[in-house]
């Protein structure tokens, strides 16, 4: 697998996404809706018929749906000869779920103690094999990804951005903003969206229940202006009595495959049953007047970024350094909202393109992952002259562009700081009306950082994992890149 391959394959699927939804003329909010399907049991053969039944109720239905394909499933699937599920899933959307899902080690275990760099490394390694599987079948770029079970991991977006994958569709509390669609590690997350998120059983009542529940989320996005809901389950859950891999991968076991057992099955009346109601819950929705199904192929192009599309004045250079004197976070500019990263290399790109007084008119912003590490030594107090702050800034801009990181020390004057330390400073000399000669170093913290979770047993409670599992070296890794998280506004269609 090359580099090269996948960055072509990026810019292509970029331009498809691009056209994915033509403008419309819209009275009233439109609430979207996406099913998304982890289709991951390779053991049982009973999920492979699932898998199509689902499929074609979609495509009876003139919609379609997301299927998140293990690379190991799709691999089965053609071994066994089962073309007819294949061409049924090729109908809808096709997206991917890691090369094989709960055979250890899983994607969290194999980055927990890795550092950035390595991780990311060993994520393509992996990942790429089964992503490569599921393209080569189904004969098409995968929409999005999300993670097998409870295996989340950092690392995973900066490889997403080099295989081209322009979201993150899934469930976790790992990382979270406001129980909204957001933006973090340069992709856009569907990840907790608190009530809009839904799932039915399989009783009437239930499903009674259910519709019931997406009404009232229907009334409450129409009155934000609108909204996404999301709908997942598993092809297998309509046929099984417990999961393929609970029986087979639990606490840490990996028996080799002769040794792998079937799944206990619900009884033919069962199945029947679970396949209607959610027959009789996706009816509801294809049926609800405002509500429009979508795919995650379509999703990115509900949610732009709209910070790399035009340079940002200096007008919002300044909101930038006013907002970040009082909280270091993400800001909304109005028409568009920069992270905390975006916001220090824009602070940094204006300083390094001054000249005395005279700052520059706008700038442009790349996008940078957050730094790699902590610094373990730093200066907490002190005065800088104007120019070394200035060179300091040029050299902060020259280290994201060439790594698309933002440096973990920022060295001023031939002393180091933290990032949030420089950006604080940097803020406060912004903000004043012409650059002082002298600048004194302000201390600042990441608040961001708040929204992403504090290692604790609540975010491994997957039944893969080994009993006792923890990561707080992957999850103090994922609280750097809180740099990068922002809202994800939805676009408005007139």
């Amino acid at each position: 697998m090359k580099a090269s391959y996948w960055l072509t394959g990026a810019v292509l699927f970029g331009a498809l996404l691009s056209t994915a939804i033509p403008l419309q003329a819209k009275a009233t909010p439109t609430v979207y809706v996406t099913f998304w399907f982890d289709t991951e049991d390779f053991i049982l053969p009973q999920a492979d018929d699932a898998a199509k039944r689902l499929a074609e109720m979609f495509t009876a239905r003139g919609v379609q749906a997301t299927f998140k394909i293990v690379g190991e499933k799709a691999r089965v699937l053609q071994e066994r000869g089962r073309d007819d599920v294949i061409l049924a899933l090729a109908k809808n959307d096709v997206a991917y779920h890691s090369t094989w899902h709960s055979a250890h080690p899983t994607p969290s275990e194999y980055t927990r103690d890795l550092d950035w760099q390595e991780g990311v490394a060993e994520f393509l390694r992996r990942e790429g094999v089964g992503l490569e599987t599921v393209r080569r079948i189904f004969g098409v770029s995968s929409s999005c990804y999300g993670q097998p079970g409870g295996s989340w991991t950092p690392q995973s977006y900066a490889a997403l951005r080099v295989f081209g994958i322009p979201l993150y569709l899934d469930v976790t509390s790992h990382v979270n903003l406001n129980d909204r669609p957001f933006w973090y590690g340069g992709v856009l997350n569907i990840l907790e969206l608190g009530d809009g998120v839904i799932r039915t059983d399989w009783k009437d009542e239930d499903v009674k229940q259910a519709c019931a529940k997406f009404d009232r989320v229907f009334e409450k996005l129409t009155g934000e202006g609108g909204g996404i809901v999301s709908v997942f389950y598993h092809p297998c859950e309509f046929v099984h009595r417990q999961f393929w891999d609970g029986v087979n991968f639990s606490y840490g076991a990996n028996p080799p495959r002769n040794e792998w057992k079937l799944p206990p099955t619900k009884s033919p009346e069962e199945q029947e049953q679970a396949f209607k109601a959610f027959e009789a819950f996706l009816d509801h929705i294809v049926r609800h007047a405002g509500v429009r199904l979508v795919t995650a192929r379509e999703i990115p192009s509900l949610y732009p970024d709209r910070v790399y599309s035009n340079p940002l004045t200096q007008k919002d250079v300044r909101a930038i350094a006013e907002a970040f004197q009082t909280r270091l976070s993400y800001v909304d500019l109005g028409t568009r909202i920069v992270s905390a990263g975006e916001g220090l290399l824009a602070l940094s790109q204006s300083v390094a393109e001054s000249d005395g007084n005279r700052r520059p008119a706008d700038v442009n912003v790349e996008f940078a992952c957050g730094p790699a590490s902590v610094p373990q030594q730093f200066l907490t107090e002190g005065t800088f002259r104007w120019d070394a702050l200035r060179q300091a800034a040029q050299e902060l801009i020259e280290i994201a562009h060439g790594t698309q990181q933002l440096p973990s020390v920022v060295w001023v004057a031939g002393q180091p700081l933290r990032p949030e330390d420089f950006a604080v400073t940097l803020a406060g000399a912004v903000a004043a009306e012409s650059y002082p000669a002298e600048v004194p170093l302000r201390r600042g913290e990441l608040e961001a950082r708040k929204f992403v979770a504090d290692d604790s047993s609540h975010l491994w409670g997957w039944v893969i994992f080994p009993r006792g599992f923890n990561a707080p070296h992957m999850m103090a890794l994922a609280k750097l890149q809180a740099w990068t998280i922002k809202p994800a506004v939805l676009r408005k269609i007139n």
